[in-house]
This record gives C-alpha cells, structure tokens and sequence, in this order.
C-alpha cells in the first residue's frame, strides 16, 4: 500500500529526471539556450538538429590551434552565420564549417589534392596542384553543376607567398579568366572572374569557392532538408517515409531549387520546384506541402535510349491518391519536345 511518503519519494523522483532531461535539451547545442537572446541562436535552439550541427560544430573548434587567426576566422563565420534568414541557411553554412573544421589541423602544402566545400552536393569541384616552385604551380581543375562540367590545366604565378594568380589568355580561348588562389589558414580560397564560358567551362560551373585538402569528396551527404526542400526536420521524416528509395532521387534532381514557385491549385500549399542544370526538361521533382502535413510529390526520371520518361506521383492524401494536382500536372505538360511521359500513381 502507498503511504504519503511514498508518493512524495515518487513525485521527487519524477521532478528531478525531469529537470535532467530539459537541462540536457537546454544544452543541445554549443551554448546554453536556456539564455539564447539573438533571433539566430533562437532558431538554433529550436531545431534539433541545427543544435546537434552547433554541438559539433563547438567540440571541433575547440580542436583547432589556438591562434590570433583562427579567433578571427570564427568571429568572421558567426558575422555571417548570424545573417542568415532562415534555417535553411544555417544548416548549409554550418555544414560548410564543420568541413573546415574537421581539416584544421592538416598541415598546408600548395602542392596536394583539393575539395570543394559544397554543402549542396551539387557543385563538386576537384583541385589538383602540383609543381610547385616559389614563382609558380600548375594546377588543374574538374567542377560540375548538374550535368554541366569544367575543366582547366594551367599555371598560375605568384604575387605573394600566400597568393597566386592565373590570367586567361586567347591561347587557351580563356580570355577575361582571372582565378586567384589564396590561402586562408588551413584552406585555400579560389576566387573567379570571367564567367563560366570564359574560364572553359559549361553554364552554371564555377571553379571559386572555398577548398580543403582531401583525397576524397569530404562533404556530408545532402537532404531535402539541408537543400530548403523540407521546411521541418518532421516533414523531412515524412518525405523519407513517404518517397522511400525515390527520397534519394528527388535529392539527385535539387541542382537548382525554386522554393517560390508557382501554386496552380490555390489550396495554400507552398510549392518547391527543383531541376539538374543541362536536363531540367525530364530530371525534375516538384514537392507541394501545406500547414497540416499534407504533401503531394512528383519526380521525373529520363527513360533509357528511346525510352519514355517517367513521372512518379506520391500523396499521403488519400482522395488524391489517383488525381494529379494542376501545379504538378502542369509540370509534367513541360517535357524535352518529343519525349513521352509514362506517369505512375504511387501507393
């Protein structure tokens, strides 16, 4: 039989694992959100894994040398990261950092294989360096933007012993390419004049950016939710559960996102729409999603030689299981010419 001191005990016991397990989410990210006043550590705090991304993102800053330059790389950093407008943002920059970070301790050498940081997973770019004296290097590099590539083997000259320079010329047709390389601690930052076709590459590609050195690509794996496809980490669940294998192709086919595009049914979903650069007309998805978790999916894959494209259709709405929505219809009516579309309604 319980006694008054029993369900006192009790309840003690229940306020104290309580107040454990806020604590522990008040501590979530690199700082106490318990005292979060900015509107950006706000939105950090109340996105677990935003917090989870500042988490790690502290444990590996307290990793690197404790340098002059290095506090003031990271003040430079959080001045950006707290000029982000929404989550979006944030997660893409703090996965650009995390990237730096883990690298920060590798030791710099001009003369090395170089990644580029990319959060988006779709703009890789590959640095090769190599002979390497104290007036020059040559260098060769590979990029992408969707199906659109780059490449470019030359020799760059330096002007400093941190900075060197490539000048395009009309014996490579690369007039009006300038490309300057600086190091920036641990890193090496390429930065791009001229526009795509100047530098000897196709549309959208670009060799600037910000690069670490690896042998391999050392970028996270991207989601709908890293891209600003999925809002929430909730709704990023559900496109998991509810897209299955093709959540990856949808993925593929955010080279470029429009998350302001037209909504043709006037239901008040928000509607994103998303395409590889090169093969938009049949390598596409468009997502619709409204306040009350509603969400109607469709994801164009290109046929084989001859074949048809396909359009898969997804809902979790059970009345529009065999009804296409006019926003993705109309979608689907924007084809390669000539090119038909098999369309297939998803369970």
């Amino acid at each position: 039989m319980n006694t008054s001191t029993d369900r006192a005990a009790s309840i003690g016991k229940l306020l104290i694992a309580t107040l454990a397990i806020l604590s522990s989410a008040a501590q979530a990210a690199g700082f106490d959100c318990a005292k979060a006043s900015s509107p950006t550590e706000q939105r950090i705090c109340a996105d677990a894994q935003l917090s989870k991304q500042d988490e790690t993102l502290q444990a590996l800053y307290a990793q690197v040398p404790a340098s002059p330059d290095w506090r003031a790389d990271q003040r430079a950093w959080l001045a950006r990261r707290d000029a982000c407008g929404d989550d979006a943002c944030l997660r893409n920059l703090y996965a650009d950092r995390i990237v730096v970070l883990r690298h920060a301790r590798t030791p710099f050498h001009w003369g090395t294989r170089w990644q580029r940081v990319d959060a988006g997973g779709h703009d890789g770019a590959q640095l090769d360096i190599t002979q390497v004296n104290e007036r020059q290097f040559s260098f060769s590099f590979d990029a992408v933007a969707g199906v659109n590539s780059g490449a470019l083997s030359e020799t760059a000259r330096f002007s400093a012993p941190d900075t060197a320079s490539y000048v395009g010329d009309a014996k490579m047709d690369t007039q009006g390419c300038v490309l300057t390389f600086r190091r920036v601690l641990n890193r090496l930052e390429v930065e791009q004049q001229g526009g795509a076709f100047a530098c000897g590459a196709g549309v959208g590609v670009s060799y600037g950016g910000d690069y670490v050195a690896a042998a391999r690509d050392p970028n996270a794996e991207p989601s709908l939710l890293s891209l600003g496809v999925a809002s929430t980490p909730a709704q990023d669940a559900a496109l998991r559960k509810l897209l299955g294998r093709d959540y990856r192709t949808m993925v593929a086919t955010a080279s470029v996102v429009d998350t302001q595009a037209d909504n043709l049914d006037g239901n008040g979903a928000r509607v994103v729409g998303m395409f590889v650069q090169g093969v938009a007309c049949d390598t596409k998805s468009v997502l619709m999603s409204d306040a009350h978790g509603h969400l109607w999916a469709g994801v164009w894959e290109a046929g084989a030689v001859s074949a048809p494209a396909q359009l898969r259709y997804y809902t979790n709405v059970a009345a529009d299981k065999q009804r296409l929505p006019k926003t993705i219809a109309a979608a689907n009516a924007e084809t390669c010419p000539g090119e038909p579309v098999t369309v297939r309604m998803m369970p």
